[in-house]
């Protein structure tokens, strides 16, 4: 069977040149995981990973038409990228172990048989040897993929490694596959293995759920299976400020759904989301109790600017998903963000007010007319009424 036909031209043409270079040296190489999946189910090819029995950097020095490459010399793993835009992982065959549930893995150099062990589900569990042109499935993967089922290689495999448990629903809701392993995967959920692992791990796997095409299903089928706790109604949901082609956009959104303490923590307390993701979560958490209440009670244009106006576009995105401070947000970016007067305070030095404090409060006195008349009077206002406002300014002092 000759799969590598199935690939673009681009990528017969790397994969030709790899295929040369392993024949001279005398080194298997297969096409393993979800390439050859793809390929067997006729969907686009984008990631080709080659696994190898050698260090991957003695095929990478013999290489041409590499525009970068990073190396990883303690698991012997590479990511090429070639001058014809093509993307390779070249990585050694491997054995993994575990420490204790959760952990990451210890990486020992080995073969073929335990590479594809080591894999997360049977479908991505079959290799292709490109020297012999021979398709390797040990553990029946294309017969899973005839029956759309996504299914385990080995017992224990979710509790071992739990972000497997994130895998199986993204895989599942891509490729509309059944989850053979429903009862285990349950098991593990109810006692929190998800926990075993970093929040690192944790937002990685839900970021890339995040960037499929039905990202609500992957979230909403989190939900169903007690992962988290979601408000599913909002998730998606119509707002003019929010692209949800955008990944950032659907994380926010994300966020805003959520119901449950322990994961708002982890979307707060990890290294993978932009910091000016994680800066609007946390001032989104701890400005609830003080702001968020003055919000609510107040109709004052003048009073939510000065509420907000320390706000990122984030955090009023954010607020504008709620729906007792949705109009508030709109107003707030439609007519006040970033809002400059028609006059500065040298103008009203000019005026005589030479004093540095006076002069702040009779600009407040203006931006406050301004915000709530929403008309730019205020040169006018401030030429006919000086007097009267530097009268009420000493009133009220």
């Amino acid at each position: 069977m000759d799969l590598i036909n199935k690939l673009s031209k681009e990528q017969q043409y790397i994969v030709n040149l790899i295929v040369g270079i392993c024949q001279r040296k005398k080194v298997e190489a297969y096409i393993v995981g979800g390439a050859v999946r793809d390929i067997l189910l006729s969907s686009e090819i984008n990631d080709i990973d080659i696994c190898i029995t050698e260090d991957p950097i003695n095929i990478i020095n013999e290489l041409s038409s590499i525009k970068e490459y990073r190396y990883h010399k303690e698991f012997q793993t590479s990511n090429i990228k070639f001058n014809n835009n093509v993307e390779i992982d070249l990585i050694r065959c491997r054995k993994e172990s575990y420490s204790y549930n959760g952990a990451l893995p210890n990486i020992i150099p080995s073969n073929l048989q335990e590479d594809l062990f080591r894999r997360d589900f049977t479908v991505n569990a079959i290799a292709y040897n490109i020297l012999s042109e021979k398709v390797i499935d040990p553990y029946k993967g294309i017969d899973d993929i005839k029956l759309k089922k996504i299914k385990k290689i080995h017992k224990g495999s979710y509790t071992e490694d739990p972000t497997r448990i994130f895998r199986a629903i993204r895989y599942s809701v891509r490729y509309n596959f059944e989850i053979y392993d429903k009862e285990e995967v349950k098991l593990a959920i109810n006692n929190r293995m998800i926990f075993n692992i970093s929040n690192d791990r944790i937002i990685r796997e839900i970021f890339l759920m995040c960037s499929e095409e039905n990202w609500i299903e992957n979230i909403t089928l989190c939900n169903y299976c007690n992962i988290f706790s979601i408000d599913c109604s909002l998730l998606g949901k119509k707002n003019n400020f929010f692209d949800y082609n955008n990944i950032d956009d659907r994380i926010l959104n994300l966020f805003s759904a959520l119901r449950d303490e322990k994961f708002v923590d982890i979307f707060i307390n990890n290294s993978i989301l932009k910091k000016q993701l994680i800066k609007a979560f946390k001032n989104y958490v701890n400005s609830r109790p003080t702001i968020y209440n003055k919000l609510s009670t107040t109709l004052d244009n003048y009073e939510i600017y000065k509420l907000i106006k320390n706000f990122t576009l984030n955090e009023i995105k954010l607020l504008s998903l709620e729906k007792k401070f949705k109009y508030k947000a709109i107003n707030y970016l439609n007519n006040f963000m970033g809002i400059k007067l028609l006059i500065t305070g040298k103008d009203v030095s000019d005026l005589g007010v030479n004093n540095g404090k006076l002069i702040g409060s009779v600009m407040q006195i203006l931006i406050k007319l301004r915000m709530n008349t929403l008309i730019p009077i205020e040169k006018e206002y401030l030429m006919r009424n000086l007097g009267e406002i530097l009268n009420d300014i000493e009133y009220k002092n």
